[in-house]
């Protein structure tokens, strides 16, 4: 592989990590041609390269450093976010619910606040209600996640034995294996 083929390949690396790892985004960006099928098939064989396996496993090393994360703080996060107690936030103030400690607040994901008026026969206010609404991160996805994260599925996956056609190629072999085993 030549240098500039490698600097765009890690290009596309890059932007796998941008789109949210996406790796048929990531390819069609710098190969706008490729079908969607196409994208994929290449970068799958793209980050099989062992230099690009080498520069994918340095981003990764890197983001873990900058967000100062391993797999005990992921896995506390999704303990919190699994085990939380939502009705601790019922019938609070908007003022209450920014008093709440940091790692209770983190589970929230949308706040809404609204006001209704109630009004007397002359047509003024009598009273105001503040409407609080406040959506919660998902404790079925904290679960799966803490599931896929720890392997607990590991033994079911490795009972579901596969058949494998004597008639395949090494290479068709080795891009089965990966399509059967990638997380992406």
């Amino acid at each position: 592989m030549t240098e500039k083929t490698f600097n765009k390949y890690k290009l596309v690396v890059d932007e796998y990590f941008v789109n949210g790892f996406n790796g048929t985004k990531a390819y069609k960006k710098f190969y706008p041609k490729s079908s969607d099928e196409g994208a994929d098939s290449s970068f799958r064989e793209l980050v099989g390269i062992s230099r690009i396996e080498s520069y994918l496993k340095e981003k990764q090393n890197q983001s873990q450093e900058a967000l100062k994360t391993s797999h005990e703080a992921l896995l506390s996060e999704l303990e919190r976010w699994a085990y939380s107690d939502i009705t601790e936030t019922i019938l609070l103030t908007a003022e209450q619910i920014k008093e709440l400690p940091i790692e209770f607040r983190r589970l929230v994901t949308k706040y809404k606040h609204t006001q209704r008026h109630i009004k007397n026969s002359d047509g003024k206010i009598v009273e105001t209600i503040d409407i609080i609404e406040l959506h919660f991160v998902s404790k079925e996805k904290a679960m799966e996640m803490i599931h896929k994260h720890t392997g607990f599925y590991e033994k079911d996956n490795t009972q579901k034995g596969t058949l494998v056609s004597p008639y395949l190629t090494p290479q068709q072999k080795k891009l089965l294996d990966e399509e059967l085993n990638s997380d992406y």
